[in-house]
């Protein structure tokens, strides 16, 4: 930016999306992979164009010199395009990342500045859904990552009732909050695995098993009276949301 004061320029922050997720399921060897692949693609994407840097665990940054908004936009769209897969002991696998930028002199007239309102077009992707990409503008409200993480963190762990993620294929529990270890009696997430079994058939009697799994699944994607919703993640495959929480008319 220094050598080209005054031009037009564009930076980005960009993020690769549910890197804890895939350090989970396969380990952080896993994640380092996704990284380095990440890292070379925006190199190939970028390199020419302007400077690729990492910015943090997993967030680069991106400066393209003697870009326009417009043509920052045309550009960082290419690289949505493609897909974007990893490869770890011989198989690949898909992974998403989410993008905000900002442009030079106009939104930012230094690299901290201009990062900063990059940062708040990113904060706000994150909150839509990730997976692709924003340009900032003044009417974003940036409460801080942090902020971000909190919401995430005490919705799940604090909601009124019992919360459990599970994977569809092999019933295995992947997440419950902190009233459904209430309920079971244990004292972390650790001794619930170990209680159930991890698969959701530890949580229900034997004898009510087929009924309990039938209606979970009948009630998905029913409007008023769902309690369970089965969403598709690229890591763990179709997952169910279940909340356990009585009805009003069972109180």
């Amino acid at each position: 930016m220094d050598k080209h004061k005054g031009e037009p320029s564009v930076g980005a922050l960009i993020d690769s999306d549910d890197l804890k997720y895939i350090n989970d399921l396969y380990g952080h060897d896993a994640g380092d992979a996704v990284l380095k692949t990440f890292a070379k693609v925006l190199e190939d994407n970028f390199g020419q164009l302007g400077k690729v840097c990492r910015n943090g665990r997993d967030e680069f940054a991106v400066f393209l010199k003697r870009t326009t908004m417009t043509e920052g936009r045309a550009i960082f769209k290419k690289l949505f395009r493609q897909k974007l897969t990893f490869s770890y002991q011989g198989k690949d696998y898909p992974y998403t990342i989410s993008l905000g930028f900002a442009v030079y002199p106009d939104q930012g007239a230094s690299r901290e500045e201009l990062l900063n309102k990059a940062d708040t077009a990113l904060y706000a992707v994150k909150m839509t859904g990730k997976g692709t990409m924003a340009a900032y503008h003044p009417d974003m409200v940036k409460e801080g990552r942090a902020q971000l993480g909190f919401n995430l963190r005490d919705l799940a762990v604090n909601l009124p009732g019992a919360f459990f993620i599970y994977r569809a294929d092999d019933r295995k529990i992947l997440f419950a909050n902190r009233e459904l270890l209430r309920i079971t009696e244990c004292s972390s997430m650790e001794v619930f695995i170990e209680f159930i079994g991890r698969k959701v058939k530890g949580l229900i009697a034997p004898e009510d098993y087929a009924e309990a799994v039938e209606s979970c699944d009948q009630q998905v994607g029913n409007s008023d009276d769902t309690v369970a919703h089965m969403v598709k993640n690229p890591y763990f495959g179709e997952i169910y949301y279940v909340i356990l929480s009585p009805k009003p008319d069972q109180k």
